[in-house]
């Protein structure tokens, strides 16, 4: 048998284009359809590189909203005072129906009725917190009681309305948590009829939230918390990919999710619009970057009892562990770089 020439081959570089890692190598000495036609075979040195694949990835991102309230006032519109996203808090105006302002209170129980003298339940100790914060009340009562009349005169005496010492089913809206992000119904417009029950009033999430897509070949690739950088701009955001799912048109998503408690944007979350939706450039990492020596995929060999070996110049096998594979190559342990190995030819 003719002994093969050995090839020297250039270390193993992984090329970084467009977000995918690709590899090559090199052959220095004599082509190796040259070598081919002397052996089966041609060797390749094991050399100190890396392993790593990534994929590039579509992410959008949008800031969902929730129904937090629902509107009790009959009449129009006659101003909206809030911006999709503006933050408010108990006591601000949101909207003014026949002129009369509609307030947002914090409380979990909806308006469901006037408030005025005699009247007792959880709804007038929400109304009386708010007059009690606002210095207008000594304290939170659950009894409309003549103090409470007292101080809601007052109270609407500041907004410019008639001081009738009751409150309007209509006047106010409860939400359970403030301060929030409005977010009103597009059928809140001036000009619009409005019925006690209708529309709903939305607040936006405290982030927005990411969504990846995939192609159908890059989804057979993917996988649940894989990681995936998004780049905005001049920053890069770090997270993880949530459940794959499959939409009806054939649509491949996964969430992308922090990876600790903080927003996926951080303090940046406030530059991402807050209509429509922002698409930006995501890389979903699908095989974690190994360094360590590297040797080609086709290298490796398996024996009869499971085990994986490499083939080196001298015909014998060396047993090695494989640590990841990735774009034709693999990163081992239990050989030294420097080691020419056999890579079946064509």
């Amino acid at each position: 048998m003719v002994s093969p020439h050995r090839v020297t081959v250039w270390s193993l570089v992984i090329l970084l284009a467009g977000g995918v890692i690709g590899w090559a190598t090199a052959v220095v000495t004599r082509p190796p359809q040259q070598v081919a036609a002397e052996a089966n075979f041609v060797l390749v040195s094991a050399e100190n590189g890396e392993v790593g694949q990534s994929m590039s990835t579509v992410v959008t991102a949008r800031w969902p909203a929730r129904r937090v309230a629902v509107n009790q006032s009959t009449g129009t519109v006659t101003r909206l005072l809030v911006t999709r996203g503006e933050q408010v808090d108990a006591g601000d105006v949101l909207y003014r129906v026949d002129e009369r302002p509609v307030v947002v209170l914090k409380g979990a129980v909806p308006a469901f009725r006037t408030l005025s003298a005699g009247v007792v339940g959880a709804d007038v100790t929400q109304l009386t917190r708010f007059l009690a914060a606002k210095n207008y009340l000594d304290a939170a009562t659950s009894t409309y009681s003549p103090a409470v009349q007292r101080a809601v005169r007052a109270w609407q005496r500041s907004m410019g309305v008639e001081q009738t010492g009751r409150l309007n089913r209509g006047d106010v809206v409860f939400v359970k948590s403030l301060p929030v992000r409005m977010a009103l119904d597009p059928r809140f417009a001036v000009g619009a009829l409005l019925s006690a029950g209708a529309p709903a009033i939305e607040a936006l999430s405290s982030a927005p939230t990411f969504t990846a897509q995939y192609s159908d070949f890059q989804a057979k690739q993917i996988s649940e918390g894989m990681p995936v950088e998004i780049n905005f701009r001049s920053s890069r955001w770090s997270g993880a990919l949530g459940v794959p799912s499959v939409a009806a048109d054939g649509t491949v998503t996964a969430a992308v999710v922090p990876t600790d408690d903080d927003a996926l944007c951080g303090k940046q979350c406030k530059e991402v619009p807050l209509r429509g939706t922002l698409q930006m450039k995501g890389t979903t990492e699908v095989q974690k970057t190994l360094r360590g020596v590297v040797v080609p995929s086709a290298a490796l060999v398996t024996d009869s009892d499971g085990s994986t070996a490499v083939i080196t110049a001298d015909g014998q096998r060396s047993r090695v562990a494989v640590r990841g594979r990735a774009r034709g190559m693999a990163v081992i342990d239990g050989l030294a770089a420097g080691t020419a190995v056999r890579v079946p030819g064509q």
